[in-house]
């Protein structure tokens, strides 16, 4: 879900203009980037299995265990907000920090792989959508999208080719995971 997290940026933004937009990415993005490390180092697993016949994300075996699933959330999001922390010392950005990285778990939770409390043996969590119903996945990104861009350019005064670009970009690139 990677441009529905980028775009929970726009809201953080709005409500803390004052947050560089680097830690709110950084914030946004800090599970994604403990689980390529983790691929990396062969901790995790997210391999996708060519010549299924469909896109490669609904085919792609997924095992991310200590980035994405539920016990270590709590562990993610005190990090981000620790950061957010030493880099601020912003009690608001502090927050919206941490609920930045909570909201990328959320998110994947409704459209996403599926998420376990912690580990493949333990309880599942979520829709599975990159597996089960990609075209939904897409759509709630979509949907996402297009209310984050509404919520950070409502009453600002950017020009309409702002706004309708905004909106073109958030809402339309996640449709493009139907094809890849």
């Amino acid at each position: 879900m990677l441009v529905g997290h980028l775009a929970t940026t726009l809201v953080a933004k709005r409500e803390v203009p004052l947050a560089p937009w680097w830690l709110l990415i950084m914030a946004a993005f800090l599970i994604d980037i403990i689980m390529f490390i983790l691929v990396g180092l062969g901790i995790e697993q997210m391999k996708p299995v060519p010549n299924t016949g469909g896109p490669i994300m609904s085919s792609a075996i997924v095992d991310m265990t200590y980035s994405h699933d539920l016990l270590p959330q709590f562990f993610w999001v005190g990090l981000a907000g620790l950061l957010a922390f030493v880099v601020t010392g912003n009690k608001k950005i502090v927050l919206v920090a941490m609920l930045l990285a909570l909201a990328h778990w959320l998110g994947d939770l409704v459209s996403g792989y599926g998420h376990f409390v912690f580990g493949l043996d333990s309880t599942a969590l979520g829709t599975d959508w990159y597996h089960e119903n990609l075209v939904a996945a897409v759509l709630f990104e979509a949907g996402l999208g297009v209310a984050c861009v509404y919520w950070f350019v409502r009453n600002q005064g950017y020009s309409i080719l702002i706004n309708v670009g905004l909106l073109a970009v958030f809402g339309m690139i996640p449709f493009t995971l139907l094809v890849a």
